[in-house]
């Protein structure tokens, strides 16, 4: 398993492994940090991940994964979309790992308002299968990492490191067909977000509402328009529709 991520004890002390329900934390007591790192090494700095999901063997799951690497992690629980809001205020995590099917708030809504309250935060979204609509839903709400709970445990370390430093890690599938595109275009190939943009416009809506609907300023949403009509070699929307409709990617 790749070496990526450690747990720091959390909380009092209790049987390894155990899920401190009334705080919910995690508190990976008693459990032997990583393999041993190269002292000379440089040493990773500590990450706060909140764990969104309210199923036991999820988060004792993710726990004993994030136990089998040098980075030192903070793992934090909440079982729901508002406890996540009021967790995310209160801990300001680096990585937030969120289930799509909430009880109590949707998953845009969820996305939209800890983002409010931690900015910082980086979101991946943890559904138990990816499928096609939920990868059309990370594209939309711009996260920073898809990943299924079906992924590998070394998957699942390679996701997290990586948007720890700053990287998106989204299903590719997406991304290739823009790319396949592109190629047929001798251009470049748009981005996620300019595709779900025209998209939107091929459906009538105004830049207005498309920043409505994407939680953008209506001036970065003129701009993603822009970029894509230069880079699909359109003069106007309608071009650009056209265009798209043609690769198949509407």
């Amino acid at each position: 398993m790749s070496d990526l991520l450690t747990v720091e004890p959390v909380g009092q002390t209790r049987d390894p492994g155990a899920i401190d329900e009334a705080g919910g934390v995690f508190a990976a007591t008693a459990v032997a940090t990583a393999p041993t790192a190269d002292p000379t090494g440089p040493q990773l700095r500590r990450v706060t991940l909140l764990l969104v999901d309210e199923q036991p063997i999820v988060q004792l799951g993710v726990s004993l994964i994030a136990k089998d690497s040098p980075r030192p992690c903070r793992l934090v629980w909440a079982a729901g979309g508002e406890e996540a809001i009021e967790t995310a205020r209160r801990e300001r995590p680096d990585l937030v790992l969120l289930d799509p099917s909430l009880g109590d708030v949707t998953l845009a809504d969820a996305v939209r308002r800890i983002g409010a309250v931690s900015p910082a935060s980086r979101v991946i979204i943890f559904p138990a299968h990816v499928t096609p609509s939920i990868r059309e839903e990370a594209a939309r709400l711009d996260v920073h990492g898809l990943l299924g709970k079906d992924a590998s445990p070394s998957q699942f370390l390679l996701t997290v490191e990586a948007v720890t430093r700053g990287e998106r890690m989204l299903e590719d599938e997406q991304s290739d067909a823009l790319r396949r595109a592109a190629e047929k275009l001798n251009g470049a190939p748009l981005t996620p977000r300019e595709h779900e943009i025209i998209r939107r416009a091929a459906r009538g809506e105004s830049n207005a509402e498309i920043a409505s609907a994407i939680f953008l300023a209506p001036t970065t949403v003129k701009s993603y328009v822009q970029s894509a009509l230069g880079k699909l070699e359109a003069r106007n929307r309608v071009e650009a529709v056209f265009k798209l409709a043609e690769l198949r990617l509407l």
